[in-house]
């Protein structure tokens, strides 16, 4: 009886070293936020879910920033002569920590150009100098992973819990090609945050499989002591 609970002890031990290896491979969660599309320039504050340190031990924070950028430009040429003038449709988002320190930028873009002739006259954006892009719209995105323990104290805590970040989104619009040119542009602009926890997830102490090897070592000869003699 004896050699046989010890030899199931030792089983059970090699079982939860086991599933304890498996427990103790990277995992990860991740929380996301969204800004709705609206008129550049704006600011506002996106929560976010933080780590729960009771998961267990973080080894690194991913930050994800996707921004999208939609409107249109119009341009005028009043150049003497024929110019190829190119029309960029910009925004530059930004995603800070509470200290108002940068985390990442997304710049989502679009352009055209247009083979423009020389000013013809009227200021309208169209005609021969004038063109318009119409209503367009572009993505972005950046990343960003962060592995410091300053951001490991930020993002987390006991029971998780939430996180303020600052994101803006500012119009960056341009046209070029022409020395004399006129543009006008119309942007809105939208984000997206998801920030990606990865850690290991905690594990029992070798300690405690010593005195799980212990227990039933001990009824064991317990269980044998008090067996009947024939």
């Amino acid at each position: 009886m004896h050699k046989s609970l010890i030899a199931l002890a030792a089983a059970a031990v090699l079982g939860l070293g086991a599933a304890s290896s498996a427990q103790a491979a990277t995992q990860t969660i991740s929380f996301s936020a969204d800004r709705a599309l609206g008129a550049t320039n704006w600011s506002d504050t996106l929560g976010l879910g933080k780590f729960d340190s009771n998961l267990g031990t973080l080894t690194s924070i991913k930050f994800h920033l996707e921004g999208a950028v939609q409107g249109s430009g119009k341009t005028e040429s009043l150049d003497a002569s024929a110019s190829d003038v190119t029309l960029s449709l910009a925004s530059l988002l930004t995603l800070y920590r509470p200290d108002n320190s940068t985390l990442l930028v997304a710049n989502p873009l679009f352009t055209q150009t247009f083979a423009l002739s020389a000013f013809d006259g009227s200021i309208d954006f169209a005609g021969t100098s004038g063109a318009s892009t119409g209503l367009r719209s572009s993505t972005g995105s950046n990343g960003y992973t962060s592995a410091s323990a300053s951001d490991f104290a930020l993002f987390s805590s006991a029971g998780g819990g939430l996180i303020y970040l600052g994101l803006n989104a500012i119009g960056s619009s341009t046209g070029s090609g022409a020395g004399n040119l006129l543009t006008q542009f119309q942007t809105s602009a939208s984000g997206r945050v998801q920030v990606t926890y990865e850690y290991i997830s905690a594990v029992p102490e070798p300690e405690t499989y010593v005195m799980l090897l212990t227990g039933l070592a001990l009824a064991g000869v317990m269980a044998r002591r008090r067996k009947p003699r024939a």
